[in-house]
């Protein structure tokens, strides 16, 4: 078989469009195949400090719940917090200065672990409490009160509302 003839009839199946098929199909797979491992992968730290910061407020709402339906006056209670960043760990460093003047700073290792000197929980920015019982100025000023000193917040971060049916 001749080279020409062999591109002629790599012509010829162009034209007809087979070729063309294919490649678009193998082009359709490698995009689904791309999007699927993103998926899959996570895509990166973002979505990890955003679940992190979820569980925590999550944590934080139930304990919030359990705590507040127990003040006098409270009947069940739903609890929303907001978190402002997701928490930040402070990593121990050291300083180095070289033979040239040159400062390198790296972070202390113990057994090939970073050393960490401090965990700072995520910052509240805002807390909605819905209660039963809510509808007594009492009962509001308690419920503010009482998440103000647990989440150590200044109340004016805090909204309080009647549950509806109550």
């Amino acid at each position: 078989m001749s080279e020409g003839s062999a591109v002629s009839k790599f012509r010829e199946k162009f034209k007809s469009g087979k070729i063309l098929e294919i490649v678009i199909v193998l082009i359709l797979a490698a995009v689904v195949i791309a999007v699927v491992y993103s998926m899959l992968a996570g895509g990166g730290g973002e979505e990890t400090a955003s679940a992190a910061e979820e569980s925590y407020a999550e944590q934080v709402e139930r304990e919030l719940s359990s705590v507040l339906s127990q003040i006098d006056g409270v009947g069940s209670v739903e609890v929303f917090v907001t978190a402002a960043s997701e928490g930040e760990t402070v990593i121990a460093m050291e300083t180095t200065v070289d033979e040239d003047g040159n400062t390198t700073t790296s972070p202390v290792l113990v057994d090939g672990d970073v050393v960490v000197l401090e965990e700072l929980l995520p910052e509240i920015t805002g807390v909605l409490i819905v209660a039963e019982g809510a509808e007594s100025v009492l009962v509001r000023i308690r419920l503010i009160d009482a998440a103000a000193t647990a989440l150590h917040i200044d109340q004016s971060l805090i909204k309080v509302y009647t549950k509806a049916g109550s």
